[in-house]
């Protein structure tokens, strides 16, 4: 009786275990045909967007909401009787514009964007002599811009993505900027000009939430300022220290869908329907 018992529990094992592989191999094969209809594509090449599975065109629109924050460092007070510190202030970011990703795959360069948008930036510099109580000035503006960047992307997997750009931007202040009456600086101070023109370098991580839309969190900083032979160094110049620009920027992204074609929602963002 007990023999029968175990034969009994090792075929319904058998049986089981059959089952569950039988169960495996139905999914991965599922998997398997679900990444060949991906509207993003299994190759790397295609990284954002495939034009022969998305239902969406390569163009679209964005939109780009961040802060800005500005590194300091004074280099002026190094053989000097006082001490400078220079430390920024946070400030706002707002942009929107188009894109355009590259219908044929490419190995260097995938997408590129353009937009209009708004920045703030703020800092301040403390300045102290030995035995005195510091003073500080601070500097706010706003600038209105013009950015344009080619992007290269890094597919990781089907959804996400490392993205990398270099680009330009020219920006033109629109307020603020002016010098701090109250502030006694060590040295006549040299503020930056109203009109900057400069080459930049953003990185960002991103993630496909569905077929036609993305969402790049980056962080952008100059590398170049042009226009200004005698002095290219991508900092701005505020009172007696050096402020670098760090920009921060959740990129949301959509494609416009193609003509004739209307989006199907699925799972994770996969379309059921071939194009």
């Amino acid at each position: 009786m007990k023999r029968l018992f175990l034969i009994f529990c090792i075929g319904i094992s058998v049986t089981s275990f059959s089952q569950f592989v039988d169960e495996f191999n139905k999914n991965q094969s599922k998997r398997e045909k679900d990444q060949e209809k991906s509207p993003f594509g299994k190759n790397r090449r295609d990284a954002i967007w495939s034009h022969s599975q998305s239902q969406h065109r390569g163009f679209g629109w964005f939109v780009n909401p961040g802060l800005t924050y500005m590194l300091g460092n004074s280099a002026d007070d190094e053989n000097g009787s006082y001490d400078l510190t220079a430390t920024g202030l946070p400030g706002y970011y707002l942009e929107a514009g188009v894109e355009v990703l590259f219908r044929k795959p490419q190995k260097i360069v995938h997408y590129f964007d353009a937009g209009l948008g708004i920045k703030h930036f703020s800092g301040q510099e403390r300045y102290q002599i030995e035995g005195t109580q510091p003073t500080r000035g601070q500097f706010n503006l706003g600038s209105v811009f013009l950015r344009a960047d080619i992007h290269n992307v890094w597919q990781l997997n089907m959804f996400n993505f490392i993205d990398q750009s270099l680009g330009f931007n020219i920006d033109y202040r629109v307020y603020g900027g002016n010098p701090d009456d109250g502030y006694l600086s060590p040295l006549a101070s040299v503020n930056q000009s109203k009109l900057v023109a400069q080459l930049h370098y953003t990185v960002g991580f991103g993630y496909k939430v569905r077929d036609g839309f993305f969402i790049v969190p980056s962080v952008q900083t100059p590398i170049l300022t042009l226009f200004r032979f005698d002095d290219i160094n991508p900092s701005h110049h505020w009172f007696n220290s050096r402020y670098q620009p760090l920009i921060f920027t959740l990129k949301f992204a959509w494609l416009f869908p193609k003509k004739g074609c209307t989006p199907v929602e699925g799972s994770e963002g996969i379309s059921d329907d071939k194009i």
